[in-house]
Order: C-alpha cells, then structure tokens, then sequence
C-alpha cells in the first residue's frame, strides 16, 4: 500500500510538471553519409562516403525561453566503402553498420516568421546491432558478417560507439522541421587497444521529420 501510495504521489506531480514545460514528441527520418578514418603508424586514411539511412524518435524538453533537452532515440546506417579499377576490372569494397543510437543533445531555439531555428549539440552514444562486408570484383561477391567485441583475435570490431553530435534546421509552426547533423566518433573501434592503430566513426546527417503537438499549441 506505501509503495503504491508513493507511485501516485510521484504521478501526481510528475504530469503536472511536464504539461507546464509543454513536452513535445516527434519522429524525423533521412539519410546518413558515413565514413571511417584509420589511423596507423601516424598515416590516416579514410575511403570513400557511403550512404545509408537514419530514422528515429525524439523529445524535446523545454528548460527555458530557448533553451531545450533533446534525446532521442535512433537507427542509423554507418559504413565506408572503397572502389578501384585494375587492368579494366572494377573492385568495390563495402563495410555497413547498424546501430542503435541514442543522442543527448541540448538545443539553442530562436524564433523567426513562419517558425524556430534551431543548433545544439550533445553526446551520442551507439550500440551495434549487425553488420556486414560486402566485396565485389564484377565476377564475384563476397560477404561477410562484422563480429563485435573487445577480443583482438575474433572481433573487427568493438560494439559501443561514443561520438559528439553538432545540429541545426528549422522548425515550421506546425510541427515540419527539417535538420541536418554531423556526428564524430570518439572511442577507438579498434578491439584490444590502439597497438595497432586507430578507427573512428563519422557521418553528415539530413532528415525532415515532425513533433506531434506544435500545431495543437498554436491553436490553442
């Protein structure tokens, strides 16, 4: 009975509280250019930009006039991929990543005619849920999957991503928000340390996407 009491007292002033900071929820979906930079034996190489997609949902917590909290909750496609041509034959190699990512971003919002700008920026952190090599010499295809982990000697790759996002777009009175992001990853991918070498993630973002009850306040 104390522990139920407890719950409703919690409830009781919880609502009322995310009500007056006018809470908002939204959904966005898009595209992700990404790469990854190697770094060995202080030579760094990157290969080229592949593209992928990005989908998920946010909420957007008001803290004050312009200020909000902003984490969400997303898919996202990471991966490079290498193409060159030898006596007329084409070799392509592509790595694709998909990931479970959650950024925590604080948002600066300035309001203009017709709706909100909007730049912030937060932490990001990503958890691996498959991947995938993919080799193809015109002739033949190779496939193989990406095994994640710590261990030098079995995995390619570690599973837990840290990055640094940077965000800007803008906001109609609507909800219809456009936004585009720049993701940098942090933490050597690498398993086992950096003996040899390093490998961090990267990827340019652009998304278009809706907060669910932007249009109701207006009316109201």
């Amino acid at each position: 009975m104390k522990k139920l009491f407890f719950v409703l007292l919690i409830s009781s002033t919880t609502v009322p509280i995310l009500h007056a900071q006018d809470v908002k929820f939204g959904f966005a979906a898009g595209a992700a250019f990404a790469n990854y930079k190697a770094k060995a034996d202080g030579i760094s190489f990157s290969a080229e930009v592949k593209t992928g997609i990005t989908a998920g949902i946010l909420i957007d917590i008001p803290v004050d006039k312009n200020f909000s909290f902003q984490p969400a909750l997303n898919f996202v496609q990471k991966g490079t991929k290498y193409e060159f041509s030898d006596f007329g034959i084409t070799e392509e190699s592509k790595m694709t990543v998909n990931l479970v990512e959650v950024p925590l971003n604080v948002l600066f919002n300035y309001p203009i005619t017709g709706g909100t700008l909007f730049v912030g920026a937060g932490p990001s952190v990503a958890f691996a849920l498959s991947g995938k090599e993919k080799y193809d010499d015109g002739t033949q295809t190779d496939e193989n999957e990406i095994s994640f982990g710590n261990d030098p000697d079995n995995d390619d790759m570690k599973g837990l991503d840290l990055g640094i996002n940077l965000l800007g777009g803008f906001r109609l009175t609507n909800g219809l928000f456009v936004s585009t992001g720049f993701n940098a990853g942090l933490n050597n991918l690498l398993p086992g340390g950096s003996d040899e070498g390093t490998l961090k993630s990267n990827y340019f973002s652009v998304k278009i996407g809706f907060m669910l009850n932007c249009a109701k306040k207006k009316a109201e």
